[in-house]
């Protein structure tokens, strides 16, 4: 990236020129690189992580707060937001905790989520029950993803993601979050589906 002064006869340039620069202002400084077009070549492996983003997403968007729906909030967000450190909002908190699930020394790895996704799967048929039960109560919907992993996933292994995600950033002391998620009877999940929709 080339360090610029005065581009193109003027104080600041911004924008792309032809297809081949790019002016913009960083860091308090004018710039200029070659310009790169986008690409998006849906590869197994970025499949793989916006699968995970987008059912971490699902789960998140279920979460009442009243900033996002002007209900109360939920006891879930509370403790979200009052684990989440100085300057995290409580969402990418609650995501972090999911994504380092699926990540070894910083690297996405396709076998952890499906790792996951086996885990769920191998439930009890009452905690697999009480998991789908509530997913459709709280309106989450099953989907499938067109590259990376394509298999459909269940609104109950969103749910899944979720209580994960909120025992991996430990939100709690108590029960369910201090538990492993195995061990979580039909109970338990009932409990973390009322933690999500209302408050203490």
């Amino acid at each position: 990236m080339a360090k610029v002064e005065g581009p193109l006869m003027s104080i600041e340039a911004r924008g792309k020129l032809a297809d081949s620069l790019v002016f913009f202002p960083w860091k308090g400084r004018h710039v200029v690189r070659r310009w790169l077009k986008p690409v998006n070549k849906e590869s197994v492996l970025q499949g793989y992580v916006r699968v995970s983003l987008k059912a971490i997403g699902k789960f998140i968007a279920k979460i009442a707060c009243t900033a996002k729906s002007g209900v109360v909030d939920s006891r879930l967000y509370v403790l979200c937001t009052s684990k989440a450190p100085a300057g995290m909002n409580w969402n990418a908190f609650l995501g972090q905790g999911f994504l380092d699930l699926v990540q070894a020394g910083g690297t996405f790895v396709t076998a952890s989520l499906t790792a996951l996704i086996a885990a769920y799967s191998a439930l009890g048929t009452a905690e697999l029950t009480a998991f789908r039960t509530n997913a459709t109560a709280l309106g989450l919907a099953d989907f499938t993803f067109g590259y990376g992993y394509t298999t459909n996933i269940e609104a109950g292994c969103i749910l899944y993601f979720g209580a994960l995600a909120a025992i991996a950033q430990s939100v709690s002391a108590g029960a369910p979050y201090n538990t492993v998620i195995g061990s979580w009877v039909a109970s338990d999940v009932n409990a973390f589906k009322s933690d999500i929709t209302a408050t203490d």
